[in-house]
């Protein structure tokens, strides 16, 4: 029998392994939630409501020419990197999390994902151009987070990833629209840049010049 304690000392060891790793990642779990504002939950089709607000959003996607946009989101839907995060905090609508190199996810603010209001419920703009504003800026802060998620840390280059995306929307969408629908979209095309140009300031703000004494 003595043949056997070799594989039983590597059994032991494999199995305190895994229930070392397992407890490790159910921390970094943890960790991201938290860093969500907890309460989070994978987007998936047991909830109802945003799972049919993200196919919308695919679908519009798809209308503007944005199928790798969209091939992209679906591929992270499905194997459950993209939760909503109902108490996302900091004023964000969705923010890449890396917890201990064991969980990389993109949190979706609830309140975000599934529009209630409109998001100009003061100005005298038709309500189609305020809510192809709010899809457009949440497509475009999913470009942002996207390019955390493959591994862009630096916020400016972020940014920039989602801005280029924004002009690039506008060209590939010029010849699609005419008439009321082409003004309605420019200004909520407009709108989504100038709201990232404004976050982007927040968040990189430009070096001032050192002046002279």
């Amino acid at each position: 029998m003595s043949f056997l304690r070799p594989l039983l000392t590597l059994a032991a060891a494999v199995a305190i392994l895994a229930s070392t790793y397992f407890a490790i990642l159910e921390i970094a779990e943890s960790k991201a939630d938290g860093l969500a504002g907890g309460e989070t939950f994978v987007l998936d089709s047991r909830h109802g409501a945003e799972s049919a607000a993200f196919s919308g959003l695919l679908a519009r996607l798809g209308e503007w020419d944005e199928e790798g946009l969209a091939a992209s989101l679906v591929s992270l839907r499905d194997a459950g990197h993209i939760h909503v995060a109902p108490r996302l905090g900091g004023g964000r609508s969705a923010v890449y999390v890396n917890a201990l190199g064991l969980v990389s996810r993109i949190y979706l603010r609830g309140d975000n994902l599934v529009l209630r209001g409109l998001p100009f419920p003061d100005l005298d703009i038709p309500e189609r151009a305020q809510r192809t504003f709010a899809m457009i800026r949440l497509a475009g802060t999913l470009v942002h987070e996207l390019a955390h998620y493959g591994g862009i840390e630096d916020e400016d280059a972020a940014y920039d990833r989602e801005i280029e995306w924004y002009r690039q929307l506008g060209e590939r969408n010029a010849d699609r629209l005419a008439g009321d629908e082409r003004r309605l979209f420019d200004w909520a095309l407009a709108s989504a840049l100038a709201s990232a140009e404004a976050a982007r300031e927040k968040a990189v703000p430009t070096p001032r010049p050192a002046q002279g004494r």
